[in-house]
């Protein structure tokens, strides 16, 4: 009998011992062993060894319970959990989490480091909430309402963060639903390329995902139940764009003009104004002689038009980024024929259960043994966190002879193997793919079939250029025309258009097209910048973070404006602006610390960069490092008026 066999509900009568004998051997067991010594305190879960396991050709790893010590393992939890339903211990205070952490072979260096795993762990039901002082009056905070642009999950975690402190807020959403990205982006086999087990919220415990990497449905409809158990639907209104935005001095409140989609116009008055539009929410479309003329269907992944067949079709798909490689194998499995346009490969990783469910089994063990889902969300952090020290220059490991650092070459060794071996025998398509930068300098594609499809007899990989797109078909640089019934743009996203299509103007007028002409968009910390006062963006301008799960930042990105709002509240002020000397010496400290990551190098091509060669998407330091600077504001960088 598997383990999934005869599941007990909520409300069903306990399991029996087989059952539990088979969740406890698909647990992971270094974070069942760390829940069960919580509960237990049984000195001999702390004494039991754990080492490290290589993942990724040895770039990364794994702590895991060392052999000797798994049998005993096994037989404590399953009799632990043979006793039938417990209560959770009480959450562990400082101390003893770093002592806990020590022991998942994970240690907190400092105290800040200490906090951000407290955070993580979310042994609390808000790890990371906020309180008053002394809480203000309703009349008060009537006087610091809040407008967030975008019902994404950015937007969510601001309105979440707002409503709990009582901050008056409204939601103004282009979209019909909630999303953001997620709503955009619905093309087949779209889904997370990190596993949802870091890609969540952490004040959420338990979701019951369907899968590892949740698939584009799952992850919407789990952002529905968050907008709706927290109650933030009835502050959105959906399918309004926020057209232009104006800091008002005399008023210190900003004017917007709203448009509805049936194209109703109305003015909004906000005191505070948040833009959560993302990074990804503008389509990029190709810039190729003829496009307008085709006469077969065509449309980019962020508009897929699900009424237009695939079967049978001869397809084109022109791009191979994350997005147009997650889809290819649909394509591929569907078409008649589907010819692949690559300008640049890209390093294609497989992932472990990728496509795996997560079993009943595991729920039911997240679900009743206490603390155990903490563990096993903190472990998927702590590898995704080792891509970090991938993405730098190593001068010392260059002079021995290596390519970038120790780590980032056994992974380009690892990746390199891969291909090899899917394409033994295909020495046209390894050449085809084999990228001549190293991994990371631009974004990772995760492996969803991707290897497979490519050998099938229906699929080609094109590399020479298109020359241009004629009525029928796509003409090569080489002069070979091929016919299609579909194109497929999977072009990606203009992501140096932040911001956009909201028209801004700050302080005397200042638009960011003006304060960014010199070599693209800017930002302190991300989120603001000087000439905007009580104007935060969420992902902004080199605010990608280099590690960590994005939900988690989205909760730090909405804690840190939210606490600007409340010592503007607490002093009685008006207005919010960051220094511009604040902002100079940031980005000059940033443009500093780039060259020694390898984003944008030679041969690259990258999402990474903007049109004028400067990564103005990645910041440079570690994750640590941010959240220093953002788990609580530094006042003194802002002028309050």
């Amino acid at each position: 009998m598997s383990a999934d066999d005869n599941l007990p509900c909520d409300g069903e009568p306990w399991p029996d011992e087989a059952f539990i004998r088979g969740a406890v051997e698909q647990a992971n067991l270094n974070a069942l062993r760390l829940a069960l010594f919580q509960q237990t305190g049984d000195p001999a879960l702390a004494t039991m060894r754990i080492e490290p396991r290589a993942v990724r050709g040895g770039s990364m790893s794994v702590m895991v319970v060392a052999p000797d010590d798994r049998a005993a393992l096994k037989e404590k939890a399953v009799a632990y959990l043979r006793g039938g339903p417990v209560a959770q211990c009480p959450a562990p205070d400082i101390a003893e989490t770093a002592r806990l952490l020590d022991l998942f072979g994970a240690p907190a260096d400092d105290p800040m480091m200490l906090r951000r795993a407290v955070e993580e762990l979310a042994f609390s039901d808000m790890p990371r909430a906020l309180e008053w002082r002394q809480r203000p009056s309703a009349e008060v905070l009537a006087g610091y309402d809040v407008t967030i642009i975008g019902a994404g999950i950015s937007g969510l975690a601001t309105g979440i963060r707002l409503k709990a402190l009582g901050i008056p807020f409204r939601i103004i959403e282009r979209q019909s639903g909630v999303g953001g990205t997620w709503v955009l982006n619905d093309y087949p086999e779209a889904r997370v390329d990190i596993s949802n087990f870091v890609y969540q919220f952490k004040f959420e415990k338990n979701y019951p995902w369907r899968s590892y990497f949740a698939s584009q449905p799952e992850i919407r409809a789990y952002l529905e139940h968050i907008a709706t158990k927290y109650g933030i639907r009835e502050h959105i209104r959906f399918n309004t764009a926020v057209t232009d935005a104006v800091w008002d001095e005399a008023a210190q409140r900003w004017s917007l003009r709203l448009i509805t989609g049936g194209g109703s116009e109305s003015a909004l008055s906000t005191r505070i104004l948040f833009s959560a539009s993302g990074l990804f929410s503008t389509a990029k479309l190709p810039d190729i002689e003829g496009i307008e003329r085709f006469g077969g269907a065509m449309f980019h992944t962020t508009m897929w038009d699900h009424s237009v067949p695939i079967a049978g079709k001869r397809v084109a798909l022109i791009g191979t980024g994350s997005s147009g490689a997650q889809l290819m194998p649909h394509l591929a499995r569907a078409a008649e024929t589907l010819s692949v346009f690559q300008r640049t490969p890209n390093w294609v990783a497989p992932v472990e259960g990728y496509q795996a469910p997560v079993t009943k089994a595991q729920h039911w063990l997240m679900r009743h043994m206490p603390n155990y889902w903490s563990w096993f969300c903190y472990a998927f952090s702590i590898l995704d966190r080792q891509l970090e020290p991938l993405q730098e220059y190593d001068l010392e490991w260059q002079q021995r002879g290596g390519l970038v650092n120790e780590r980032n070459d056994k992974f380009r060794a690892f990746l390199e193997q891969t291909l090899r071996s899917r394409f033994a025998g295909r020495p046209d398509l390894l050449a085809k793919s084999l990228p001549a930068y190293p991994p990371a300098a631009r974004r990772l594609v995760v492996d969803n079939g991707w290897f497979d499809a490519l050998l099938r007899p229906n699929v080609e990989l094109l590399t020479d250029p298109i020359a241009r797109i004629t009525p029928g078909g796509i003409v090569s640089a080489d002069g070979t025309e091929r016919p299609f019934d579909l194109i497929v743009l999977g072009s990606g996203f203009q992501t140096s258009r932040y911001l956009w299509p909201v028209r801004y103007r700050g302080r005397g007028g200042v638009t960011p097209e003006a304060l960014w002409a010199k070599d693209g968009a800017r930002s302190y910390l991300g989120m603001t910048m000087p000439g905007f006062p009580n104007f935060f963006m969420f992902y902004g301008p080199n605010g990608q973070p280099r590690g960590g799960g994005f939900h988690a930042w989205a909760e730090l990105w909405a804690g840190y404006a939210t606490q600007v709002i409340m010592a503007m509240v607490e002093r009685g002020a008006g207005s919010a602006e960051v220094r511009a000397q604040v902002y100079d010496a940031y980005n000059a400290r940033m443009d500093s610390a780039m060259g020694r990551l390898i984003w944008g190098g030679e041969g690259s091509g990258s999402y990474y960069l903007n049109e004028h060669g400067r990564s103005g998407v990645n910041m440079p330091w570690r994750a640590e490092a941010y959240y220093r600077w953002i788990a609580e504001p530094a006042m003194a960088d802002f002028e309050l008026r």
